[in-house]
């Protein structure tokens, strides 16, 4: 058998154990080492199950992963995302969608002190419906707003799939987290652009708000974001200004949290103990799925697999562009089976070497592929985001909600065309860093 279709029908396994309901860091270990043992034999197998484990995790960069998702853990529960989305209604809730603007507001913030998508939607949820619901505004166009606003939470640093994949190309992580910024304030701005734009042409969407907010209280509200000027400026200008490494920065940063949390009155032991409880769940369920990641890639690099889908994309004589673009679209229907750490680390030790070699820039690649992962969080059948979603609103059916963040799709891809044609807009920030 060619060394592609045993990697395919490796992948037919691995998606056979995913639609079983096996943990995908479980789904690849064991695809992984049965692979080896069938094509290598049991030494080889075995030698991978006693040194992989550690070899996957012993990284120092992987530090920064759970000091990341502690500093995002503790940061909700000193209040921030409800104050960031206080302050996004005061100043923009009598623009036309400004309920909608004041959640990407208030993503954005919060953005800034998680890596998580997920953990935002849910969030978001609970604080921006009932307000939009309040105020008439249509569901679809609020789930939406939810929905593709929470994507923001993997691209604008800290971003937990961004720092895999420095990890897994041996890159600087504070230059894949610098990439970041620009292109997550053009994203933010888009949403904003979207919902103004739409809540204008069809006012029944969203109704604007009655209540007059006097300047002196908006300018009051802003004291809302004092916390993540704190801590986005803390983690990233250190970063740039070479002060610290991302794992220094991201140690940084959950001190900040730590201490705006003793500030804010919400430092109490119950709190402290949830997100240190969330943070080692976040962590270990990550670690699995580096280990598993790990063994599989072993096995598609010994069967062949990986030289012979390097060698068919490179003999194709494609031009670098459309290459780049194939790459991009095979995130989408891989979001209806991967997570997002399950796709950084299963197809990046593939596709890295084909772009070194067409000379494309391994930061600007690594953006782009994390802005393709977030678009998959949106994507049918299995968008996570969605049904994230549908589980804090049961009244509402999935086709409803896919539906719904259709437009914010087309959003997102129309941004990864901006910075096909414009890549200096990833690139600018991490060649200016120290």
């Amino acid at each position: 058998m060619s060394p592609l279709m045993i990697g395919l029908a490796a992948f037919i396994a691995l998606i056979i154990l995913l639609l079983i309901r096996v943990p995908i860091g479980v789904s690849m270990l064991i695809v992984g080492a049965g692979g080896l043992l069938l094509v290598k034999g049991g030494m080889l197998a075995e030698y991978a199950l006693s040194t992989t484990p550690y070899s996957a995790i012993s990284s120092f960069s992987l530090v920064a992963i759970p000091l990341f998702v502690l500093m995002g853990n503790l940061a909700n529960a000193a209040g921030v995302t409800t104050e960031l989305y206080d302050t996004g209604y005061k100043l923009l809730g009598r623009l036309p969608g400004g309920l909608g603007m004041a959640t990407v507001f208030a993503c954005a913030g919060f953005a800034a002190t998680t890596g998580s998508s997920v953990g935002m939607v849910a969030a978001m949820t609970r604080i921006a419906l009932p307000e939009m619901d309040r105020y008439g505004y249509d569901r679809r166009l609020s789930l939406g707003t939810i929905a593709g606003a929470g994507t923001l939470g993997i691209l604008i640093p800290p971003s937990i799939p961004a720092v895999m994949y420095a990890i897994t190309t041996e890159q600087s992580v504070g230059r894949i987290l610098l990439g970041g910024v620009i292109p997550g304030l053009i994203m933010a701005v888009a949403m904003f652009a979207y919902l103004g734009i739409r809540c204008a042409l069809n006012p029944r969407l969203a109704a604007v708000s009655a209540e007059r907010v006097p300047f002196r209280e908006k300018l009051k509200s802003l004291k809302g974001v004092w916390a993540i000027v704190v801590l986005f400026g803390g983690v990233i200008g250190s970063i740039y200004l070479g002060w610290a490494t991302a794992t220094e920065a991201a140690a940084v940063g959950c001190l900040g949290a730590v201490v705006i949390a003793a500030v804010k009155g919400n430092l109490n032991p119950a709190a402290l103990k949830s997100a240190l409880k969330d943070t080692v769940k976040t962590t270990c369920m990550i670690m699995l799925i580096s280990v598993g990641a790990t063994v599989f890639q072993l096995f598609l690099t010994r069967c062949g697999f990986a030289t012979a889908f390097s060698g068919l994309f490179i003999g194709a004589s494609m031009g670098k562009m459309t290459t780049v673009i194939l790459m991009l679209l095979i995130y989408i229907p891989l979001g209806m089976f991967f997570d997002t750490m399950g796709m950084i680390l299963l197809t990046i030790p593939i596709f890295y070497p084909i772009m070194l070699q067409l000379g494309i820039d391994p930061i600007w690649f690594g953006v782009m592929v994390v802005i393709m992962i977030q678009i998959s969080l949106l994507s049918p059948p299995v968008g996570l985001n969605v049904y994230v979603l549908k589980g804090c609103v049961p009244e509402s059916t999935l086709g409803q909600i896919f539906a719904s963040s259709a437009p914010w799709m087309v959003i997102q891809l129309a941004v990864v065309a901006l910075l096909l044609l414009f890549p200096g807009l990833v690139t600018y920030l991490p060649n200016m860093m120290k």
